[in-house]
């Protein structure tokens, strides 16, 4: 899922018809279509990183999650905000409406890694723009920073000019990540790495969907 900001809505909208139709097909209610029962690998950048994290990891529909990505931008982006940017009061609201979210499913101090629900976020060093930092919501090889799912979502969603960076790790060594990861908006071919690690070069992929925001 690439990184659209609010137009995310319109990613959504493109799964909808998507998990509508197979609805129909199974001949079942939309809304008891789950995603994460036909995708074994979900990531995303920005609010597309928040949408990954509501259909794979917290298991919602699209309907559901129409419904969170509408509460967190409309409280991130007010229809009666002015032309200043207040960064702290825009992570304050941000932090606040994806915490609204979690409770609705599992606790927000709940970390990442060790989880089975393959979800995948992308975001960045603030020191090192340029490479992609990734948040896992299942155990892999190699270190970990072992962040909170809320500290991950809101690091992909703070870009700098709306958000301040968000601080993960242990005090004396915490390091500041922002949403803004330089040429992975699109995180298709780092999604297609990942299944490589995780699944063997070898198994074959069955269907890669990219949702982009048509920006």
């Amino acid at each position: 899922l690439d990184n659209g900001g609010p137009g995310t809505y319109s990613q959504l909208l493109i799964l909808k018809e998507q998990m509508s139709r197979l609805a129909s097909d199974l001949q079942v209610a939309e809304d008891e279509v789950y995603p994460a029962d036909y995708f074994d690998l979900m990531g995303g950048v920005g609010f597309g990183g928040l949408v990954a994290i509501m259909l794979g990891f917290l298991r919602m529909n699209v309907n559901e999650a129409i419904d969170g990505l509408l509460d967190v931008t409309s409280c991130v982006f007010p229809d009666d905000s002015s032309d200043v940017i207040d960064r702290e009061a825009n992570t304050n609201n941000l932090r606040g409406a994806i915490e609204d979210i979690l409770k609705t499913k599992i606790l927000p101090s709940y970390t990442l890694g060790g989880l089975t629900l393959t979800s995948v976020l992308y975001t960045a060093n603030s020191a090192h723009i340029n490479h992609p930092q990734v948040f896992r919501t299942y155990s892999s090889r190699g270190s970990s920073l072992n962040p909170t799912i809320l500290d991950a979502v809101c690091a992909t969603i703070s870009i700098p000019s709306h958000f301040l960076p968000v601080k993960i790790g242990p005090p004396r060594r915490q390091q500041a990540f922002v949403g803004s990861v330089t040429g992975a908006n699109n995180p298709t071919r780092l999604l297609l790495n990942e299944a490589s690690i995780m699944y063997g070069k070898d198994r074959r992929v069955a269907q890669i969907i990219s949702l982009g925001c048509g920006l």
